[in-house]
């Protein structure tokens, strides 16, 4: 899941085609081990342009992540989201607690937050 791109205070975790009920629970505990399991990590960068499909579980848990990454001084960025994942977020409210960006590259370039 991690994939060192952008530097070596960077991660980007690549999630699945599909988070729901079945996995959504062990895609937020990898992305947390991505963003807690290697000193000096400051931003993982969620790629989800190969997702799909999210449901309320999955949300949870994103959030969940972020909320726990974020006590471990990590800032979880989602990136690269299709239309319908988008909007899932959006009318949830998720995007205003949770940053996100068109692509993985935009979420790298972002300076990270003091």
């Amino acid at each position: 899941m991690g994939d060192p791109r952008g530097g070596a205070d960077r991660m980007v975790a690549v999630l699945p085609a599909e988070i729901d009920v079945t996995n959504a629970e062990n895609t937020g505990d990898r992305l947390v081990k991505v963003a807690v399991s290697s000193p000096g990590t400051r931003v993982v960068v969620a790629d989800l342009s190969a997702t799909r499909f999210c449901d309320s579980a999955g949300v949870r848990y994103l959030l969940l992540a972020h909320q726990r990454a974020a006590a471990s001084g990590v800032d979880i960025r989602l990136a690269a989201l299709r239309e319908p994942v988008l909007r899932v977020l959006e009318l949830m409210g998720v995007d205003r607690l949770v940053r996100t960006y068109p692509t993985v590259y935009a979420a790298l370039a972002e300076d990270v937050p003091r």
